[in-house]
């Protein structure tokens, strides 16, 4: 896989560093002869060779400019600090460049303001796409044409991805992955990164598929699972909830947040279970009580398969990461 990430000033370096990171360690956690046959590649892409001044005055070196020739599987272009229109203005030749490179075959990915970028090239017309929250007014006014979908972190339209933050931004490159090199990998890089990123800020409502419709009570459906994970649920509870008709409420959450209730609450649970392992001294029977298991044995079965450690393998991995004497 050949991975590029644009360059360009008032680009936010945490757009850049851990999406680089978690591709590579994935690429890396292939069979040798696979990364033989499929080499893996992150290149940086700028207006010159020059090294690009990145937020907090950091500098990062460009391996090739606009006018080289490269082919992409995928190119990621970060968030910005600021006015995102003052970086539009500099550098006209992105735009063309990223129109170019689509049309060659490459995803594009952009997070936050970055998706300014993707607004400009006109491939978004048409199409839904969301953005960072404190932009959502200016960037309708500006492109009246693009469907702004304010309540989802992702959206996804022909091989274009907006994300609205980091956070989502390490949703999508880990959905990413699991499409590119599998599951067992997506899981291990979960495992292993998922604890660096924050989550209590991530929307209630979470889509990969860029649907135009957006039903409320699927929202309301998610917060309230959330909100009650400690307790017995089940999908008939949750359409009750709702006022929706069970079968209704399993096509509608489906089809726009891409797995079924039982598969969504056994996300959350687990991510939960992640959490608390990370942040709280509770012991594993009181962490699976809080996420809805009775059995700590159970739990414990269910966390491993869902990211190949006990709960307390976890615990010690992450204690190690964050204290080290």
């Amino acid at each position: 896989m050949n991975v590029g990430f644009l360059l360009f000033p008032q680009a936010l370096i945490t757009g850049v560093s851990l999406a680089a990171e978690m591709l590579s360690s994935a690429a890396s956690l292939r069979a040798r002869n696979e990364q033989r046959r499929s080499p893996f590649s992150i290149r940086l892409i700028a207006p010159t060779l020059a090294p690009t001044e990145a937020t907090a005055g950091l500098r990062l070196q460009p391996d090739i400019t606009y006018q080289d020739e490269a082919t992409f599987d995928i190119l990621i272009v970060p968030p910005m600090w600021g006015n995102p229109l003052r970086s539009l203005h500099h550098n006209p030749e992105i735009v063309p460049w990223l129109r170019t490179h689509y049309r060659k075959g490459a995803k594009l990915m952009a997070t936050g303001t970055g998706v300014t970028w993707l607004a400009e090239t006109g491939l978004l017309d048409g199409q839904v796409a969301t953005t960072h929250w404190y932009y959502y007014d200016k960037f309708a006014a500006r492109y009246p044409k693009i469907t702004l979908h304010r309540k989802a972190s992702i959206t996804a339209a022909n091989g274009i991805y907006c994300t609205t933050s980091i956070n989502s931004q390490t949703e999508m490159v880990l959905y990413l992955i699991a499409e590119k090199y599998g599951q067992k990998i997506a899981k291990t890089i979960e495992t292993h990164y998922g604890h660096e990123i924050s989550k209590s800020t991530q929307q209630p409502f979470y889509q990969i598929g860029g649907q135009l419709q957006f039903d409320e009570s699927i929202a309301l459906a998610q917060d309230w699972m959330k909100r009650n994970l400690d307790k017995p649920i089940t999908a008939q509870s949750v359409a009750d909830h709702c006022q929706l008709p069970l079968r209704s409420f399993n096509r509608k959450f489906k089809d726009q947040v891409g797995e079924t209730p039982h598969q969504y609450l056994q996300r959350i649970r687990m991510e939960t279970a992640q959490q608390l392992l990370r942040d709280v001294g509770m012991s594993v029977q009181d962490v699976a009580e809080q996420v809805g298991y009775k059995d700590a044995y159970h739990f414990s079965t269910r966390f491993h398969q869902q990211f190949l450690l006990t709960p307390s393998q976890y615990r010690r991995m992450v204690k190690a990461k964050t204290y080290n004497p």
